[in-house]
């Protein structure tokens, strides 16, 4: 912003030396210049309107030189606005400015200016508006301005309609037939054709930023969830940020939509409310009030409009504010209604077995009545607040016509003016009750807003517990896994695990036991280093892998194939590798269903999965590989032949299990347990050596 800056200060001082320009606007220009360097420093998306107006300063003043030596038309010339126009273009860039400090602007903007800042390769999106700028930011920003200046176009296009509405009407007056019809045809139609085209052009420049700042925003927020297991520590820090899924989904794309569309619309209104307040104080500058003996009150209808507008906005709020936080609670019961939906379809054959369908039932009942509740109370308060902005809005308009009524029958005005002056009225009393009309939508709004914020801040305290964690994880020279002094708590700093001086050795099989909750799973977690709650210190050996197989695995939506080979994808695995991991595992009749979409969470038994599972790790290969009662659904004879494959397939892998089987002894050569400490909480201790032999398959 600085070399903009200096431009427009230099452009400044030239103006001092152009004629038809009075003094002030030159010296606006020299205050837009410091806005302009000041605004170095506030919203990358703010600084898009701030840079807009400085632009506008600069058409104002080249048109209104070229207009003063004849070079513009007459007929341009009277349309547009007067040099004085140049210090409103000043007084919005400095109030863009000082709201770029207000702090619920300043939490639009942190959602917002992530986009606008990226310095990622602009997308192609088939290609529309990606020359724009080689970083998507930077395109980002000059649709922005592009759509401002569509909207400067279309104010310019209704300061000329009104001066059409006076034009035919006073031709209505002298019934002049030729005037009429050259209004009609030579005058109406062209500008029609300009509005419907400009207005298709602004919906497509509209929904390519749209789609372009929802697919970058969409992508950052998901990384940043997933990303170092922050999406499990949200739910471990106690955070209020329910239903992610629809702060990504749904937030993010009314966020946008309704950013662009009230910034878009105010900047739009206070270009309409400047041009109309020039053109209505024109009208009204000798307008006698009614009822008196010709009181005469310089721009009277400015002054009336103006009154009326903030004892609008002013009782619109005290209407509508409570909507706010009804519209959040909104969002939030409509979410968790739907995830109990969700919930049913998943665990549909558990429900059935269990005969909870009635259980399920009230449960639901319960949670829509929530949904009920709060959607009756917002429409309470929406008839409350309609009933007022609909009183207002139908009152406008008739005021102005009971206003200037007077002067018309007076014969002070021609029919032509007095439809003009209603229809400026109008245009100011719109663009100055903006709030009123957008109330709802404020509301909704600033509740989106919240929600985003709100997980951001969660994904913020996820990470930081991530980073201030004292259970330091470090890699070291070596094959084997070291734990030294390491303690173990719960979220509520209640003490769970002491495991002081203990270490896994490679290529040694290892089970851990233990009663129920005694931290044997959160040990695990500690080891793959997504727990973060205790202190001391992990050595994993340098450059081997690690793979973690739960109780209950993860099977994502899709196909068969997807689901054996995940984490990884379909092509990191041939053909020939997926059907022999499956038939290892027992689960050869799948082969031939590996390219059938299912959802194989519901379709699969638990056994199943369970050996889907292990079919992962044979593929994975993993040099460490850690089974968290990950063969717990398995017969026994069965676990076996899994525990069999492993060490057939896997023999370089080091395996340690935690289950509570005693068959399972005899499948390890070491055995470690969970026994209660002399202090709270247990500790990790050897047992008997288990027998070093491997247990062979069953006889098939």
């Amino acid at each position: 912003m600085k070399p903009f800056a200096a431009a427009i200060g230099a452009f400044a001082l030239v103006t001092f030396f152009v004629g038809h320009l009075p003094v002030y606007v030159p010296v606006s220009g020299i205050v837009l210049a410091g806005i302009v360097y000041l605004s170095r420093d506030i919203s990358a998306y703010l600084r898009i309107f701030v840079a807009m107006y400085a632009v506008g300063y600069i058409f104002l003043c080249v048109t209104s030189v070229l207009s003063g030596y004849g070079i513009i038309p007459l007929a341009i010339g009277a349309l547009l606005p007067p040099p004085y126009a140049t210090s409103a273009a000043v007084a919005f860039a400095l109030i863009v400015y000082g709201v770029s400090f207000v702090p619920v602007i300043r939490s639009i903007t942190a959602i917002a200016d992530p986009y606008f800042e990226s310095p990622d390769p602009a997308r192609t999106f088939g290609r529309p508006f990606a020359w724009l700028a080689r970083g998507e930011g930077g395109v980002g920003a000059r649709l922005v301005a592009m759509l401002i200046i569509i909207n400067f176009f279309q104010v310019a296009m209704q300061i000329r309609l009104n001066v059409w509405y006076r034009d035919l009407f006073n031709a209505l007056q002298e019934k002049n037939v030729g005037q009429f019809w050259i209004q009609i045809f030579e005058v109406f139609a062209p500008l029609a054709a300009i509005w419907i085209s400009v207005a298709v052009y602004e919906v497509f420049v509209d929904n390519a930023l749209h789609i372009r700042w929802r697919t970058w925003l969409t992508h950052r927020m998901t990384e940043r969830w997933l990303e170092g297991g922050t999406h499990y520590r949200i739910s471990l820090s106690g955070t209020t940020a329910d239903n992610p899924d629809q702060r990504i989904q749904a937030d993010i794309r009314a966020f946008i939509s309704q950013t662009m569309d009230l910034s878009i619309r105010l900047l739009s209104q206070a270009a309409t409310l400047v041009s109309f307040v020039i053109i209505l104080w024109g009208l009204s500058r000798d307008f006698a009030i009614p009822g008196t003996d010709g009181v005469v009150v310089p721009g009277f209808l400015v002054w009336v409009v103006i009154a009326y507008a903030v004892v609008g906005t002013w009782l619109t709020h005290v209407i509508g504010k409570p909507l706010i936080g009804l519209d959040f609670r909104q969002e939030k019961v409509e979410a968790d209604f739907r995830f109990s939906l969700a919930r049913l379809r998943e665990y549909g054959e558990q429900i059935a077995l269990l005969r909870g369908e009635r259980a399920e039932t009230e449960r639901l009942d319960r949670s829509f009545a929530n949904v009920v509740v709060n959607f009756l109370q917002i429409l309470t308060r929406r008839m409350k607040l309609t009933t007022f902005t609909a009183g207002y809005s139908q009152l406008s308009v008739i005021f102005p016509y009971v206003l200037a009524a007077p002067s018309y029958f007076l014969g002070k005005i021609t029919l032509g003016q007095f439809q003009q002056t209603s229809g400026a009225f109008n245009q100011v009393q719109s663009a100055m009750s903006f709030f009123i009309s957008a109330y709802t939508t404020l509301a909704a709004y600033k509740a989106n807003i919240d929600r985003l914020t709100s997980f951001n801040a969660a994904m913020s305290r996820a990470e930081s517990t991530g980073r201030q964690s004292a259970i330091k994880l470090s890699d070291a020279p070596g094959t084997d896994l070291g734990i030294a002094d390491l303690r173990l708590a719960l979220p509520d700093g209640r003490h769970l695990v002491n495991a002081a001086g203990f270490t896994f050795q490679a290529g040694e099989r290892t089970l851990v036991t233990g009663p129920s909750g005694s931290g044997k799973s959160t040990l695990f977690r500690a080891l793959s280093g997504i727990w973060p709650f205790g202190e001391g210190k992990i050595v994993v050996p340098a450059g081997r892998s690690m793979m973690l197989l739960p109780q209950k695995p993860y099977l994502p939506t899709g196909t068969l194939r997807a689901a054996v080979t995940y984490p990884g994808v379909d092509a990191e695995y041939d053909d020939a590798a997926v059907r022999s991991a499956l038939a290892a595992v027992r689960l050869g009749d799948l082969l031939d269903r590996l390219d059938e979409e299912d959802a194989w969470a519901q379709r699969l038994s638990g056994g199943e999965q369970q050996r889907l599972a292990v079919a992962r790790a044979l593929l994975a290969k993993p040099d460490w590989l850690f089974l968290d009662e990950a063969t717990a659904s398995l017969d026994e004879p069965m676990e076996a032949e899994i525990y069999a494959a492993l060490r057939e397939r896997l023999p370089a892998t080091t395996v340690v299990s935690i289950g509570h089987r005693t068959t399972l002894i005899g499948m390890h050569d070491r055995h470690v347990a969970m026994q209660p400490g002399q202090a709270a909480g247990f500790e990790l201790r050897d047992r008997a050596a288990a027998r070093p032999e491997p247990v062979a398959a069953p006889a098939e």
